[in-house]
């Protein structure tokens, strides 16, 4: 079978509106070029769309016409290079599925390994900034709580010591290989700020966090204006 026959007969398997890539299909790595020239045919003649550089969708049909890919496969293209993960949701898309914000985003903001850059797809429009943690899929609900705590000065219509208290059901909710992990992120990719907030989670929950206090400078004030009768162990972190 040709390469150019084992690429169409792999698109004719996926659904439409569903995004893809070269490293989706067939014999790419073994012929990349012959592989992209047969996707340039098939743009060509109308079969397949080109979303952007290297994505493609097979166009569905509306009663308007053909339609673009919804916005989850949209994400998902972003999100996923082939079937690695290469990124995560943060941002203010993020903070509203923790339920921390009633804001729903118009840009969708994706933390990804590598890149910084935004696109406009119409009915969404998506922002990738370069992610502070190698992106494995068993610590992406520990990125999300350490981007909160990054951000948490910038989280629309809430309280900071709202969010530390939904935060603190969470985080000493984990396992403890989970807040293992957590604590070890923090440490080694994160703001003193960030880990600040964190062992102040973890003290007031009553768990161990020497770890990260010996990571933070003792004389290092951060001024976050937190509620000093609902986290009395806050002075310990030198959060004022």
């Amino acid at each position: 079978m040709s390469i150019s026959q084992a690429v169409q007969n792999t698109i004719d398997t996926l659904p439409p509106g569903q995004v893809f890539g070269y490293r989706d299909l067939p014999d790419y790595p073994l012929a990349p070029l012959a592989v992209a020239q047969t996707m340039s045919r098939m743009v060509s003649s109308g079969r397949v769309k080109r979303l952007s550089k290297g994505k493609f969708y097979i166009p569905r049909q509306g009663s308007m016409g053909p339609r673009k890919p919804s916005d989850s496969a949209l994400i998902r293209s972003v999100l996923y290079d082939g079937e690695r993960l290469r990124g995560y949701i943060t941002g203010l898309a993020l903070f509203n599925r923790l339920g921390l914000t009633t804001q729903i985003p118009r840009t969708v903001t994706v933390a990804v390994e590598r890149g910084r850059q935004e696109k406009d797809f119409g009915t969404i429009r998506i922002k990738s900034i370069p992610s502070r943690f190698p992106v494995r899929e068993a610590d992406i609900s520990l990125c999300e709580f350490l981007d909160v705590l990054r951000d948490i000065k910038s989280i629309p219509d809430t309280d900071i010591n709202q969010v530390l208290l939904v935060l603190k059901g969470r985080i000493l909710s984990l396992r403890n290989a989970e807040c293992t992990r957590l604590v070890k992120l923090a440490s080694d990719y994160d703001t003193p700020q960030v880990r600040a907030l964190l062992g102040l989670i973890l003290d007031s929950g009553g768990q161990d966090a020497a770890i990260l206090k010996m990571t933070l400078n003792p004389t290092t004030i951060y001024k976050l204006a937190v509620d000093k009768e609902k986290w009395p162990l806050a002075k310990d972190w030198n959060i004022r």
